[in-house]
């Protein structure tokens, strides 16, 4: 279904509310009060199909200076407004406060309206018209249309639908990135249903029975059933005035500012550093912008309390801390009042929803183009993530990931990536350890790949992934050595003899101190596959072949074996069965029970190994 939002904006009682009632037959005002008093009190809904086919539906906002709260709950959803300003008044201080929030918000798309056309005369009309080329100058809204429309009358209103359905045919379709996100600006309890939410469906679609998450607080509820424009639809996509009705969770458990998504979707940050534009307005600033404080912020249909922060002398970069987590990405714009000014202070734009502690690394980073940020932040960039902390779909993610390998500015290692000039400083260390433990061990095989890894400050998987192409280094078997490092333990002075020695006496192999083997050179011949350490006595590999298939043979045949058995068996003495025992337990080819040995697990295949 293909459905555009258009919000209302301007000054109390210049028309808004009328004018939606003329291009749509309902009245917006959903209130008696509003009714009795002229006066729209909270948001407005209605719809219309425009004459090219076009459903529209408006989110109608109070014009009083009141409720400019409720007005930036209408807002904060769209990407297309109405100013409307009344002929007759001209500019208003709500026309100017509402255009710096259009403008704030980023809302690039709409057209401006001068109502009450019927209460003044041609030169009156004129000179309405270019005080709003005069207002209008220098914001998002100067290249809108202009229509004059008598709403009550009925003279221009269908110049205003004409008009509005040439604005969303140029305007952009709006964006899928497959992450939906409904914030919501109205809540209900529907008798025989329960809970109905309402808002206006950005960036994805839903699906009766999607589960869905409520945030803040990521409160479980599932999709029961969709409404938009009076229809029921099974799946509904982005850009759509959307009713939910929510299985799982009680009407008064919800708010009007938070916001549905789907599990997973989105990053909710406490934290977030946004790029700052100042709401000067046409007056100078009275003050420059507060370097730190309490501000509201208005996003998506709520408003939240945050902690402001500047992060630079220029206020080009400011960060917020929210109260409550927030499903938020980098492109989402808000806007920040200072509630004892009652005024609006400044907009900005998300850049970073996982920022840096320390300021000096945030401001390198901040201006930074998505992918290289994410680089600078993430040593391992996932994938899989880069949407979500890009505020990109999917495609857009996967493209980006591409071109920042194909630039040379990333790797891809498995399903990361990682920063080419991390890469080859963490390389360039390994070597570096690599190169100074064989200086000090040169007959030693290499480092162990988990030193390495906390060289690198990651951990032993990634460590050699990283490493693994890097034609300086080898690993062999979780040990890491130089590929020109020609040392090996075997080939000492002395070993020869040694490993001459422990073939010769099987299971009574001599020690190795008395052939001048120590301890790291016994380990070296171990890690090479010379010898088998055991228990700190060196045993030909042999040696240890034979002994597990007569140890197997005979616990098979007899069902059970003492260490004296064992001592016949081998001719040899308790010095080396017991270690030789506890390699067979280890190995599954006995088990212990007692002071004896029973036939364990691998026993009989042990014993039929020729």
């Amino acid at each position: 279904m293909s459905m555009r939002v258009v919000a209302t904006a301007g000054h109390v009682d210049h028309g808004k509310s009328s004018l939606v009632l003329a291009l749509t037959g309902t009245d917006p005002d959903r209130f008696p009060e509003e009714k009795s008093r002229g006066l729209t009190i909270d948001l407005g809904f209605a719809f219309t199909t425009l004459a090219d086919g076009t459903e529209v539906g408006f989110v109608d906002v109070p014009g009083h200076v009141r409720f400019v709260k409720n007005m930036l709950a209408g807002v904060g959803a769209v990407e297309v407004a109405m100013l409307v300003v009344a002929a007759n008044e001209g500019w208003m201080p709500q026309s100017e406060e509402h255009v710096q929030i259009l403008d704030l918000l980023g809302v690039g798309h709409g057209l401006v309206v001068l109502s009450k056309a019927d209460l003044v005369d041609a030169e009156t009309l004129e000179l309405a018209r270019l005080e709003l080329d005069d207002h209008l100058a220098g914001t998002a809204l100067a290249d809108w249309p202009v229509v004059s429309c008598d709403a009550r009358g009925g003279r221009g209103v269908d110049d205003v639908a004409a008009t509005l359905a040439t604005v969303l045919a140029a305007a952009p379709a709006p964006r899928d990135l497959g992450r939906p996100r409904l914030w919501i600006d109205r809540v209900f309890a529907a008798k025989g249903a329960g809970t109905v939410v309402t808002g206006t469906l950005g960036l994805g679609g839903f699906a009766v029975d999607d589960e869905v998450v409520i945030e803040p607080g990521a409160r479980r509820a599932r999709i029961r059933s969709i409404e938009s424009h009076g229809t029921r639809h099974e799946s509904i996509g982005p850009g759509s005035r959307v009713a939910l009705n929510l299985a799982g969770i009680d009407h008064t458990e919800v708010h009007r500012g938070d916001a549905v998504v789907r599990p997973g979707d989105w990053v909710t940050p406490f934290v977030v550093d946004i790029a700052v534009t100042p709401a000067v307005g046409r007056q100078p600033a009275t003050r420059r912008l507060p370097k730190r404080g309490e501000l509201t912020i208005a996003i998506g249909s709520g408003e939240q309390r945050a902690r402001w922060r500047l992060l630079d002398a220029t206020e080009r970069f400011a960060r917020l801390r929210f109260e409550h987590r927030l499903p938020l990405a980098p492109g989402d714009r808000l806007v920040a009042r200072s509630s004892g000014r009652r005024a609006t202070v400044a907009g900005g734009e998300i850049v970073d929803v996982e920022p840096a502690r320390r300021t000096a690394d945030a401001l390198t980073r901040l201006p930074l183009a998505a992918g290289m940020r994410l680089l600078h932040a993430h040593r391992w960039l996932a994938v899989a993530d880069i949407g979500r902390l890009a505020g990109l779909g999917a495609d857009d993610a996967a493209r980006l990931a591409t071109r920042l390998v194909a630039e040379g500015h990333a790797r891809r290692i498995g399903d990361e990536l990682v920063g080419c000039a991390w890469v080859d400083t963490a390389r360039n260390d390994a070597v570096a350890a690599v190169a100074a433990f064989h200086r000090s061990h040169p007959h030693a095989r290499g480092v162990e790949l988990a030193a390495i890894a906390t060289t690198m400050e990651v951990d032993p998987a990634r460590a050699r992934a990283v490493l693994a192409d890097d034609t300086r280094l080898v690993i062999d078997r979780d040990v890491v050595r130089s590929a020109d490092h020609e040392g090996r333990a075997s080939e000492l002075p002395g070993v020869a003899a040694f490993l001459e020695a422990l073939a010769a006496a099987p299971f009574a192999p001599p020690g190795a101190a008395d052939h001048g083997i120590g301890p790291a050179t016994l380990r070296a011949l171990a890690a090479e596959g010379a010898i088998v350490e055991l228990d700190g006595i060196g045993v030909a590999t042999s040696a240890l072949a034979a002994a597990r298939q007569r140890i197997a043979r005979a616990v098979v045949e007899r069902d059970r074996l003492s260490v004296g058995d064992v001592r016949e068996l081998l001719a040899t003495s308790r010095k080396y069965v017991l270690p030789l025992l506890n390699r067979m337990e280890s190995e599954g080819i006995t088990r212990r029970r007692g002071d004896e040995r029973i036939p364990g697990p691998r026993s009989a295949a042990a014993a039929s190994d020729d």
